[in-house]
Parts: structure tokens; sequence; C-alpha cells
């Protein structure tokens, strides 16, 4: 899909691109192309909550909406959006929350803006790089794995062990709310992983909040604001620039 929305923007004839998209991983693909796409036309993500022949089908409305932002002067140089229910979200903030139209939030900042009868507002534009200002691009060969392990009271390094064993070449711990930080059981394992060069980023499970990054390293990145599966995404992208941390912590404070 990368391979080809790229093509399309980077077509002379086309001024934007509408991606169709089931809503269980739009928010992960959507993010994805926020950070390979090197464009600087729009590109928005397509969803419906509600299937078509169902009452209350928003799919007409969302695809009809998406369109008329990617058409937009004002949506250039944004980045990669999803809409729906007339909301325009920023791929790096929207999560899906449950099935109901208005079930994607961005909580973090807000919505972008929105697309009304009349016209495409905006009301502020993403910070973070993104599309033509990031270092990333779709890659050639396929991504290395990054597993996301839980944390919760009672657990261990099992789980961590597990995905070890399995091949990761990351680990995503969705930690305590604030701080990002695992269990102490699990602790051991996971200083374990990064000694022997698996990195390791901290996020918080409570899905709000900026995780502070302290002056001293202890050897675990801290994943900013992201979610757990947007973290995935970004160290997937940025493992194959190399396992140091304090690279890995400047890109998750720059993305």
């Amino acid at each position: 899909m990368g391979r080809a929305v790229a093509a399309a923007t980077d077509r002379s004839d086309v001024d934007g691109v509408v991606v169709t998209h089931g809503t269980f991983t739009a928010e992960v693909t959507a993010y994805f192309l926020h950070l390979t796409m090197s464009t600087r036309k729009p590109v928005v993500v397509a969803c419906s909550q509600r299937k078509h022949g169902t009452l209350g089908n928003d799919g007409d409305r969302n695809l009809l909406d998406s369109v008329r932002l990617a058409g937009d002067l004002s949506a250039g140089r944004k980045g990669v959006f999803v809409v729906l229910n007339e909301e325009i979200h920023s791929a790096r903030e929207v999560v899906k929350t449950n099935r109901r139209p208005t079930g994607f939030h961005s909580d973090h900042s807000g919505i972008l803006g929105t697309v009304s009868d009349d016209q495409v507002t905006f009301y502020r534009s993403p910070t973070r790089r993104h599309t033509a200002d990031s270092e990333f691009s779709v890659p050639a060969a396929t991504l290395p794995r990054v597993d996301i392990v839980a944390t919760y009271a009672g657990a261990d390094g099992a789980a961590v062990e597990g995905v070890l064993a399995a091949g990761a070449a990351g680990i995503v711990v969705n930690g305590f709310s604030y701080s990002g930080k695992p269990h102490q059981d699990q602790r051991p394992s996971l200083q374990s992983a990064v000694a022997k060069g698996v990195p390791v980023v901290l996020v918080n499970r409570g899905g709000d909040g900026r995780i502070p990054v302290p002056e001293e390293s202890d050897g675990f990145v801290r994943g900013d604001n992201l979610t757990a599966q947007k973290a995935r995404v970004l160290l997937s992208l940025a493992l194959p620039t190399g396992t140091d941390v304090h690279n890995l912590q400047r890109i998750f404070s720059e993305y």
C-alpha cells in the first residue's frame, strides 16, 4: 500500500490521495504513511464505522468528506489524515475507541479541523516531523519484528522472554500510566534485552500524557505520548538506522 500511495502522490495530475480502509487498523496504517510518504500533498484515510445497508451508515459521508479534504488547497503540508464524522484527525494522534460514528478520538491535542457542508476548516497543524520532513521512507525489505508487552499487577518476564525467543528486534512496553514503567518483575528481562542490543521503548498504557525523559539514560527509550501500537510502527522504522538509545530517543522526541 505504501508504494501505491507514494506512486500516486508522485503523479503531476494528482492533487491528493484517498485510501479506503477498515477501522481496526486504520490508525496504524495512517501513521505508517504519515512517517514514510515523501510528499506535501494531502493523504486521507477514509473509514466507515457502520456497514452499507445498515441504519445510520456513515461510509458515504466519510468518503465524500475525505475526497473534499484531499482536494482542498489548505490540506497540503499537514501530513496524513483520518476523516470520520466530519472531523479531521492527524494520523499521529487519532485512536479508535469504540464502534460508534464518533468513535475515533484525538485526545492528546484535539482534532485538526472539520469538513462542513460549505468548506474545509483547519484550526491547527501538526508540529512533529512527518511526510516530506521525515527521514523515513517505505522500506524495500520487511521491517524488523517489534512486539508489544503489557504491564499489569503480577507481570513477570515471561512475555519478554517469549517475544525475544520469537525473534523480536525491539520491544514496546505498554507501561504504567504517566511513567511508562514496567512492573518490577519485568525489569530484569527487559534490561537483559537491552544488554543484548534489543531496544525497549516505554509508553503510557493510560493513553494520555507525555512520558518525561530522565536526565541520565537507564537504557530505555521513552515513547513520548504515542500509543503502544504507534510506538511499534515508529520503532520498526527506526531500527534499520541502528540501536543507539540516544538516537532512538531523538527520533521519538521529534516524531
